[in-house]
């Protein structure tokens, strides 16, 4: 008997495709390995519950473990959790989970341009053809074509000049990428765009720009989910799995850069250039992300005091991690340290705001920074807020993808009222929707201010009871959608931790929330918060609403701003030299501070 089996797999949008497995390998794994998202946040490791697909044909029945997470009826109409099925014979399976992100709302567009401060230009240029009688090699005539010039060019490059070369042909007329003044790294037989990319590496999303370098211009934006999520929803959890296998670090780099490397493909067909046209990138995200993309080690991030490889900007060739236009310039951005990245520094470059200002610079995520700015001066913090926020770790959460709850109200009378993502029917609550409906809940008395579910939210809302406390239905659309207790807890915790955080820099800094003149709620999925429902449930101090702003992705605009500027570059690095990180674990007080803010009380203690 061979040991391969087929599996015949049909994604979310109905798309079916063969694929070929040794037999006795989990479903998770050979989903993974093809690509495809499986809705799980817990790398695999069968503990989220929420990897689940319907598997047509032969395979092991369900144990214990797999039945906890899932319902009879589920379990009748053939529904599995990928990471518990081993496959032993051909199967059909059907994948739930939708690869399809809310769009991202970055402030960020085609035709958007930077300000150019950078010495790059195209030289047209005129080189004799070759003399039969007194031949000389086509690179001494371009030489002598730019007796200023050193000639930095690839051998790709030389090999097409060789080739538009010939004996008795007349002179050419060629166009020459000089760099500083002194610098040629391109020729080319007409002027052509030389392009920038701005990377921004998130856990969750990935994000590009393609820039033209010498007009400044936005030509083209792409966005994708990240597909190392399959190995974690977290960056630990990556972290872990790099630990944990020996190729692990290998895998997670080659996934990232095959996810990067088909979104420029996607813009430079888009646009009608090739490859070769890229001069530079710009990559911000957080260390354990850039320590990922360059296949550095990560060992550094496992356990305290936290400290990666490398701290300040890193530059090298395309080639070195396998991204397209092996020529061009990788520069990664410096980083502040600990979990504080060069995402947190492109951020504050990016921002148009008063350095005597004080403000808070606020990246909400599963591993939330803090930055505070008080009289030109900055402190900075890192909050392990957890995947709460980001649809982990809740018993009906999602990324904001089709059929997601993303906006809740309270109407007079008490009722609840939601938005859903692509007009579907529900299917799960994601981070902005889940922040809104503990809002909505803690307004209307149907949770306590230590979050505990009332009895009266009986009187207006559907409740169930288990022996594991009440529920709160929200649609019974498909599978039912419920905010548990402990779902509830979650969001204490997370919010906790970024609260707490965000009063130990108030305390450096010798100020209180009143002293702020803004704050600025950063990444995508600060822009789609509700300040007020934020405040509300003491996620943010309370400010004046007009006082907080939905900025989008700076950190992709500070990277497009550093793609075109050399003073920009070394502004991220003075931004980081200024900043004082705070080890939260280490702080005095900070326990205390965490259990006080775990209850929803609207305390604005510095």
């Amino acid at each position: 008997m061979s040991n391969e089996i087929k599996i015949d797999i049909i994604d979310s949008g109905g798309h079916t495709f063969s694929c070929w497995s040794d037999r006795g390998r989990r479903l998770w794994d050979i989903i993974a390995a093809n690509g495809l998202e499986t809705g799980g946040t817990c790398g695999g490791k069968g503990t989220c519950g929420k990897c689940k697909l319907k598997v047509e044909g032969q395979i092991e029945p369900p144990g214990e473990a797999e039945r906890r997470h899932l319902l009879p009826e589920e379990l009748k109409a053939g529904e599995r959790l990928a990471c518990y099925c081993s496959v032993q014979n051909e199967i059909k399976v059907q994948l739930y989970s939708l690869d399809q992100d809310r769009k991202t709302r970055v402030f960020f567009k085609p035709g958007e341009e930077y300000p150019l401060d950078h010495s790059i230009e195209i030289r047209r240029i005129f080189i004799p053809g070759m003399d039969r009688e007194q031949p000389l090699p086509v690179l001494s005539r371009l030489a002598d074509a730019l007796p200023s010039c050193a000639l930095e060019l690839s051998l790709d490059n030389i090999s097409f000049l060789a080739a538009i070369d010939r004996a008795g042909r007349p002179a050419l007329e060629l166009y020459a990428l000089v760099v500083e003044g002194r610098k040629v790294t391109r020729v080319m037989r007409r002027p052509e765009k030389i392009l920038g990319i701005a990377l921004d590496l998130g856990s969750t999303s990935l994000f590009a720009a393609v820039l033209d370098m010498l007009s400044g211009e936005t030509l083209h934006v792409a966005s994708r989910s990240n597909m190392q999520r399959v190995y974690g929803a977290d960056i630990i959890s990556r972290v872990s799995y790099c630990m944990e296998n020996e190729n692990g670090l290998h895998e997670l780099q080659q996934v990232l850069i095959n996810n990067v490397n088909s979104m420029i493909a996607e813009m430079l067909a888009q646009i009608g250039s090739s490859a070769d046209s890229i001069y530079r990138y710009t990559v911000v995200g957080n260390p354990v992300m850039l320590h990922l993309f360059a296949e550095i080690n990560v060992a550094g991030f496992a356990h305290a005091p936290y400290c990666g490889v490398f701290r300040d900007h890193l530059t090298f060739p395309a080639s070195a991690p396998g991204l397209l236009g092996g020529q061009a310039e990788v520069f990664i951005l410096p980083q502040v340290g600990g979990f504080v990245g060069a995402d947190t520094v492109a951020g504050l470059l990016s921002l148009d705001i008063n350095k005597t200002a004080s403000y808070l610079f606020i990246d909400i995520g599963t591993n939330g920074e803090i930055v505070l700015n008080h009289r030109d001066k900055m402190w900075a913090a890192s909050a392990a807020a957890g995947p709460a926020l980001e649809g982990g770790n809740i018993t009906c959460g999602m990324r904001a993808g089709e059929g997601a709850i993303d906006r809740c109200w309270l109407r007079e009378e008490g009722e609840l009222v939601f938005n859903v993502l692509g007009n579907a029917a529900v299917r799960g609550i994601c981070g902005s929707g889940l922040i809104d409906l503990t809002a909505c809940l803690l307004k209307a008395g149907y949770i306590d201010a230590r979050g505990t579910i009332n009895p009266s939210a009986s009187e207006n809302l559907s409740v169930i009871r288990s022996e594991n406390g009440p529920s709160i239905v929200l649609s019974q659309e498909l599978n039912p959608v419920v905010l548990t207790q402990d779902d509830i807890r979650q969001v204490q915790l997370a919010k906790s931790a970024l609260r707490t955080a965000i009063d130990v820099l108030l305390r450096e800094a010798g100020i209180n929330h009143r002293d702020l003149d803004c704050i600025i709620l950063a990444g995508t999925f600060g822009t789609y918060l509700d300040p007020e429902n934020c405040m509300t449930i003491g996620l943010l101090p309370q400010v004046d609403k007009k006082k907080i702003i939905n900025a989008g992705n700076t950190a992709a605009r500070g990277a497009a701003a550093a793609l075109l500027s050399e003073r920009k570059r070394c502004e991220a690095t003075a931004i980081r030299d200024k900043i004082q990180y705070v080890e939260l674990a280490s702080y005095p007080g900070f326990q205390d501070l965490f259990i006080q803010h775990l209850d929803f009380t609207l305390t604005n203690n510095p």
